[in-house]
């Protein structure tokens, strides 16, 4: 049913041109129709005239219904539904997944048990003959090369230059976006800086789509009713953005449906 609604709004431009020729053509029918009854001598031609004329009424009563109900599904059905079905067409993009990494405890290696053996310790003779004299002691650790600690340099991180951020540019002044900027890092709630003026002004809408200078696949995220002027717009929450390039674009409708060149803008969400 939405996407009925949105097709009536799209093509209600046509639908008033070919109400307004048909309403043409009744008024001369009228005009013939009246003429006849005038010149009408019998009975049976002037009941003719008279159910021609009904007939007429009739027609340009359905024609006002159409373009009534074409006026009424264009402008508040058309802005109430709208949401859904760029919801409907749209899929929702799925978040990044990342995989938790597994903790695996190390084996224990047994470390060897050395027992020391006391230097010059007397060693009984079983003939009772006298004991050797022991050797001379040698301190702990004499005569052995103290291994040095290696040091590691650690290599300096390059820095990584920063994107330039540029003001967007935007081919109608009616539909201007100010902030952010092209290439733009954003996080948390985005307030969105602009002007969005018609002279036949009806509401505006900010849109969203993953990737950079994207063209399709549309999300509604904020909308307003009231003319701007180089004001706040709105407040978009990309933490309902997964993180990554996204393009913003701003469309300014008006009374009619239609809207001026939108403006676009490149942002890298990093939440």
């Amino acid at each position: 049913m939405g996407i009925v609604i949105q097709s009536v709004a799209n093509y209600a431009p046509w639908i008033y041109a070919i109400c307004g020729l048909v309403a043409l053509y009744q008024l001369y029918k009228i005009w013939a129709v009246r003429a006849e009854r005038k010149q009408a001598v019998f009975s049976l031609e002037r009941e003719k005239a008279i159910n021609d004329t009904y007939s007429i009424l009739a027609i340009a009563l359905i024609l006002l219904m159409t373009m009534g109900l074409t006026y009424f599904m264009s402008t508040t059905l058309a802005q109430a539904v709208e949401p859904l079905v760029a919801e409907a067409l749209v899929p929702t993009p799925a978040l990044p997944f990342y995989p938790t990494p597994t903790n695996t405890p190390l084996s224990v290696t047994p470390t060897p048990t050395r027992t020391a053996t006391p230097i010059g310790a007397e060693l009984a003779a079983p003939d009772g003959s006298a004991t050797p004299e022991p050797d001379e002691e040698v301190a702990p650790g004499e005569g052995e090369e103290t291994p040095q600690p290696v040091v590691e340099e650690t290599p300096t991180p390059t820095p990584v230059p920063a994107p330039v951020v540029v003001a967007p540019n935007c081919p109608d002044q009616r539909s201007l976006l100010i902030r952010p900027g092209e290439n733009e890092v954003v996080s948390g709630d985005l307030n969105i800086i602009g002007s969005a003026t018609h002279e036949n002004f009806q509401y505006f809408k900010i849109e969203a789509a993953p990737g950079a200078n994207a063209s399709g696949g549309w999300q509604h995220v904020g909308d307003g009713t009231a003319p701007v002027v180089s004001n706040f717009l709105t407040t978009i929450n990309t933490r309902n953005l997964s993180n990554g390039p996204w393009t913003l674009r701003l469309v300014v409708v008006d009374m009619t449906g239609n809207f001026p060149p939108p403006c676009q803008v490149t942002v890298t969400v990093q939440n």
